[in-house]
């Protein structure tokens, strides 16, 4: 299996912090709940269940860092062994056609508020600290908004 590179390493203990509301060292089910609410919009409880059971590999009905980080590796390394056209990689004319699709007001960066309108369109309701965690694990220059290049890299790892 692939190692983790030192920075993929760190993003995924930050994702795993986000998930881990009660900062207990665990995601228990209603945290994974959550996040994968958050993240998948309205996915079936069967698919969060089975989701959770392949990630709890010791059995104990929540997930810690080594097994959130053992997992997303397993799932890294897939992503690069396939080719893109294996991985639907989006061109970039069809990035670009949604990313203006969600930029309304045409400035360039889709805003807190275009944010919430898209997500309320596809019925994906979050909480304000839900909210807050998903445009911060976006947001990667911290500017309060979504480039372009901070939405291709959203949409490309969704692929």
């Amino acid at each position: 299996m692939q190692m983790l590179k030192a920075d993929e390493r760190q993003r995924l203990t930050q994702l795993f912090h986000k998930f881990d509301k009660n900062g207990n060292g665990y995601i228990d089910r209603n945290e994974f709940k959550a996040a994968c609410k958050l993240y998948l919009g309205k996915a079936a409880p069967s698919e969060i269940q089975s989701l959770m059971v392949k990630m709890d590999i010791d059995g104990n009905g929540m997930i810690d860092l080594e097994e959130f980080c053992l997992c997303m590796a397993k799932h890294l390394a897939k992503r690069s062994q396939s080719s893109p056209q294996s991985r639907n990689q989006l061109t970039n004319r069809q990035l670009k056609d949604a990313f203006d699709f969600f930029d309304k007001d045409k400035s360039g960066s889709i805003s807190q508020s275009e944010l919430r309108q898209v997500m309320k369109a596809l019925q994906v309701d979050c909480s304000d600290m839900e909210f807050e965690a998903l445009l911060h694990s976006i947001d990667s220059n911290g500017d309060g908004s979504i480039d372009f290049n901070e939405f291709c890299a959203l949409v490309n790892s969704l692929y």
